[in-house]
Parts: structure tokens; sequence; C-alpha cells
């Protein structure tokens, strides 16, 4: 190639980048404000890890004893406060969850699987203790934990659990639906 092809592969790349650079330079300031918008509390370069901030956190409540959940299918209620990020000055909402924690028969295993949307490692682990939010799923309304499921049976439209599991059951008394806590 001659010098003057040179000298014209010059001025080609020269133009481009010369044209690319402000282009770039309007994406990048109108990202950060729109990215702002969508994400108002984030912390300035937290948003390169944005899910992190939108997960809700819980002060550590003690829900029961041990002394509380001596045998299988003992309970105890009790109430949470889970924070939720929120476009507010404090930059967060609190509100009070109510709970169940329940003691199983047997253990059952329990993946953590959440865990890898914050960057950690999941945790995988057996306990015959589990908690439950007691806010229904379907139409938010809060559950009760049955200790007898015939009382289920006899009010929520004659409903009978498979032999193997004819025992506690969680059921909504808005709508009329059941969860079994095992």
């Amino acid at each position: 190639m001659d010098d003057a092809g040179q000298t014209q592969l010059k001025r080609r790349t020269f133009l481009k980048v010369v044209t690319a650079a402000p282009v770039l330079g309007a994406v990048a300031a109108l990202a950060s404000p729109l990215l702002r918008l969508l994400k108002p509390n984030v912390p300035k370069l937290g948003l390169l890890s944005p899910v992190t901030n939108d997960v809700p956190k819980g002060e550590v409540t003690i829900a029961a004893t041990l002394a509380e959940l001596q045998n299988p299918w003992d309970y105890k209620y009790f109430v949470f406060t889970q924070r939720y990020p929120q476009y507010t000055p404090d930059g967060f909402k609190a509100a009070n969850v109510p709970g169940v924690v329940v003691r199983l028969p047997y253990k059952i295993r329990l993946p953590f699987t959440w865990a890898q949307m914050i960057g950690k490692e999941p945790v995988v682990t057996e306990s015959d203790i589990i908690v439950f939010s007691r806010i229904c799923p379907h139409l938010g309304c809060i559950y009760n934990y049955v200790p007898n499921w015939r009382e289920v049976t006899a009010g929520y439209g004659g409903y009978t659990p498979p032999e193997s599991r004819q025992h506690a059951l969680l059921a909504c008394p808005c709508h009329l639906s059941i969860y079994d806590p095992a």
C-alpha cells in the first residue's frame, strides 16, 4: 500500500473515532440518570450488583426456643420485621410480617438456592424445625396453623388429605386454600 492509501486509512479511522466518541459519551450520560431512576436506592457504583440491594432484609428475630418446640408438630406464632428498599428519605420501608415456626416429626432437606442470587454459595442443610411467613401467596391473607387435620376437612370444602399427609396443616381462611408444612 502506498503512502496515499495509508493516509486515507488513518483519516477514516480518525473520523470514525471522532464521530463515535460523542455518541458514546451521550449514551453514557443518559444511561446514568436512567439507571438512577430505575434503582434510586442503589449506592454509587452499586449498579454493578443491583440484585443485592433489592433483596428484603430482616432483623434477627428469635421465633421460638427449643424448649417451646419439643414435640413433633409443636408450633409458635411470631412477628418479624422485614425492610424493603423504597424510594423514601430513609431508603426503606419496614413491615411487620406474621410467621409460624413448626417442629416436624422428621428432618427435611432445605436447599437455599436463593443464596446464588446474591452472590453467595448455596447452602444445603437438613432440619426438623422450619419457619414460614403466614402471608398466603394467593391473596395475601394471614393463614393459620391447624394442628388437627380434621378441622380442615370440616371447614375447607370436605378436603381429606391422603393418609400419609394426615397431620397438621396450614390453612387460609380467605379462600380455603391448604398448605402442607412438610
